[in-house]
């Protein structure tokens, strides 16, 4: 992942906000998919020193918002088609990828044949995206194993298919990192430390920008 710059850092501290003792004002707009039905939470982090010197507090900013089809579950407030992040929880990883679909109300699997060939588009969009990732709130070794044996195939035999599946998928789509976390928490961490790392590396066209604007006004 990239370190942000000297230059980077002098240009974000002149947008983020005080926001009481211990607190700063995220500096930018989460926003989080409308299909999301427990989003990840953000609160508590600290800021990066590179954002904050003080290393503050965040107060996180998350809008609720469609993102369209294949667009990722999380991104950034006027970034959005450059930055996006692609969020599964374990059982959702391995659905997706064996082709089964969770039938909450019913509590079983059922068979969902286009599932698989859903999530392959999805990725193909991710890869055309400048920053992006399919964070999965489980270790590698959870991934690879499933509760129960889902349709004809046994336990042993859905592993080494999701394990067929993932490596097949990581070759086709190279640019698309998968990323492994050991729970919910995080995960969550991981994806906004991600989105912060973005955003300050865009500050200088952020600044350059402004003085563009700046110039258009005088």
């Amino acid at each position: 992942m990239a370190t942000a710059t000297a230059s980077t850092a002098r240009a974000s501290a002149a947008e983020i906000l005080e926001a009481g003792p211990g607190l700063v004002r995220c500096p930018f707009t989460i926003l989080c998919d409308t299909a999301e039905k427990a989003p990840w939470d953000f609160s508590g982090l600290r800021a990066r020193s590179f954002i904050d010197k003080e290393r503050r507090i965040y107060l996180p900013r998350v809008e609720r918002r469609w993102l369209g089809i294949g667009m990722g579950d999380y991104s950034l407030e006027k970034y959005q088609g450059r930055i996006q992040i692609e969020r599964k929880s374990r059982e959702d990883a391995q659905g997706t990828l064996l082709g089964w679909r969770h039938e909450v109300e019913a509590g079983r699997w059922s068979v969902d044949v286009d599932r698989r060939a859903r999530f392959k588009r999805e990725l193909a969009k991710l890869a055309e995206v400048e920053t992006k990732a399919v964070i999965v709130e489980c270790t590698f070794e959870n991934f690879l194993t499933c509760d129960a044996s889902w349709g004809t195939r046994t336990q042993s035999e859905n592993a080494v298919y999701l394990l067929g599946t993932f490596l097949s998928w990581s070759q086709e789509f190279p640019s698309v990192p998968w990323i492994f976390c050991d729970d919910k928490q995080l995960a969550a961490v991981t994806a906004f430390r991600m989105m912060e790392q973005f955003w300050a590396r865009h500050a200088k066209e952020r600044r350059q920008k402004q003085r563009k604007l700046v110039g258009m006004e005088a």
